[in-house]
């Protein structure tokens, strides 16, 4: 019952919300919002390059972090003026160690039914990196078929952990992708995720998954298997709008470093905004 206390909680709040007055500002449609979500052991600073470039390049205007305490509390901090242009939201999470899925996946359904009771958003992208992206997907797999809710348009994944990660959930092994792009070994929660899977909306999110090749013949980058970042097409492809797959090699591909590497920034910017 745990992992819908969030989403009850913001459903009641939302219901409390509707019963009053509306403001004038709420019948005014902001554009929609690009959510930046950092990885384990990151926080704040982890996504700026991908913000500051947007801004710079791409006529984007960073108006909002919200923080998540370890008890799903969302603080906001900064101004979103309706005329916002490509408006960029950077999330944090506090703990940012834990590697409890179901915990982050409600953190970010906090942050998302906050900026919809607190905005009136209706759409969102989201670019993440590494185990935000377990966030993403368990997300949308847990309360992605809540048409009230949000809904999920376009998604960058980089360096995502969706089938574990090597020394943690697998053998420290190289392996190769089977049938049909099927992961030769299932991590438990990748196997969560094949069982829960039709409850991810249907043809409506389009996909950039972005992966790092260091070259050296582990097919890896330095830290997550190419296998584990590719098995998000096995286990969603059928029910995307649209996927593609970008790997990345040399010295930047290296899993830190990805997210500050200027040829993925310039994808995730072309794919977004394009």
């Amino acid at each position: 019952m745990r992992k819908h206390i969030w989403f009850l909680l913001a459903f009641v709040a939302l219901a409390l919300g509707a019963a009053q007055p509306a403001p004038v500002l709420a019948t005014i449609q902001r554009q929609v919002p690009t959510l930046y979500l950092h990885g384990h052991r990151s926080g704040p600073r982890a996504m700026a390059a991908f913000i500051k470039t947007a801004q710079a390049e791409d006529h984007a205007t960073s108006v909002l972090t919200a923080t998540v305490n370890n008890d799903g509390a969302v603080k906001l901090h900064g101004r979103w003026p309706v005329a916002s242009h490509r408006p960029l939201i950077k999330v944090v999470f506090k703990n940012n160690r834990t590697l409890r899925y179901g915990k982050i996946s409600d953190w970010l359904a906090a942050v998302i039914t906050t900026l919809q009771h607190r905005y009136h958003i209706r759409r969102f992208n989201i670019v993440a990196h590494s185990l935000g992206n377990a966030a993403v997907l368990f997300y949308e797999l847990r309360y992605g078929q809540y048409t009230q809710l949000p809904q999920l348009q376009k998604y960058v994944a980089i360096a995502g952990n969706f089938d574990g990660v090597p020394g943690v959930h697998r053998p420290r092994a190289a392996h190769r992708m089977g049938p049909g792009g099927k992961p030769p070994w299932m991590a438990p929660a990748y196997l969560q995720a094949m069982h829960m899977r039709s409850h991810f909306p249907k043809y409506q999110v389009s996909v950039l998954n972005i992966y790092g090749d260091l070259g050296d013949g582990r097919h890896w980058d330095g830290k997550v298997n190419n296998v584990s970042s590719r098995s998000l097409r096995y286990l969603l492809g059928s029910r995307l709008r649209s996927y593609e797959a970008l790997e990345f090699t040399g010295p930047l591909a290296q899993h830190r470093l990805l997210r500050t590497n200027p040829a993925v920034i310039q994808a995730t910017d072309h794919f977004l905004w394009p």
